[in-house]
């Protein structure tokens, strides 16, 4: 497996496509692997929503935890998501049942949780590979199994698909795995390569 501790750190900052919104993100080591890091403010509906968001890797870049913090509106949100070395899940320390043993965390309002995900499955140009991430639908800000499949194209060109949801769009990132199009929804709007290395 690659270490990409040499390649980091990385940042990225988005607009969000369908509604007013942007997100920056910070791509960096740590202690046990990696970390994902940033700030995403955008409308939900009427209302304005700011969230500050960590997600911790493994040295494979399998999600450990994550922590979500912010607002809809007037409405807090505190959520936290970790997974012990059995493999179980909690939500805010209450374990959550079905989703044992998954390795990717995905947070319904960033793209950056992709790039945990490209990282780890590491396709080759071709490949296909269906997994399910731990989901933070914000619909109901509840967690969830998202079954997710991934297929490389290109070194910077992978199909996202969410079968639960009759959904695709074509990924297209940066050299590290980083989104940089997200078909509909997020745009990179900092320059590319923006490595800090």
């Amino acid at each position: 497996m690659t270490d990409d501790r040499s390649l980091l750190p990385r940042t990225v900052l988005w607009r969000r496509i369908d509604v007013e919104g942007l997100d920056a993100c910070h791509y960096g080591r740590s202690e046990s692997g990696y970390e994902i890091s940033g700030t995403a403010i955008y409308l939900e509906g009427n209302e304005p929503a700011n969230f500050t968001y960590r997600i911790s890797c493994g040295t494979d870049w399998s999600s450990n935890s994550a922590w979500v913090t912010g607002r809809l509106g007037a409405t807090e949100k505190n959520i936290k998501l970790s997974r012990d070395a059995s493999g179980e899940w909690a939500f805010n320390d209450e374990s959550v049942a079905g989703l044992n043993g998954l390795l990717d965390i995905d947070l319904g309002f960033t793209p950056a949780t992709n790039t945990n995900a490209i990282k780890r499955l590491g396709l080759s140009i071709g490949e296909e590979v269906e997994t399910t991430a731990v989901w933070l639908d914000t619909g109901d800000w509840c967690i969830k199994p998202l079954r997710q499949v991934y297929q490389r194209l290109s070194d910077t060109e992978f199909v996202y698909r969410s079968p639960s949801h009759d959904y695709s769009a074509k990924l297209t990132t940066d050299d590290f795995g980083i989104v940089r199009e997200y078909p509909g929804l997020w745009t990179a709007v900092s320059p590319r390569g923006s490595y800090a290395g």
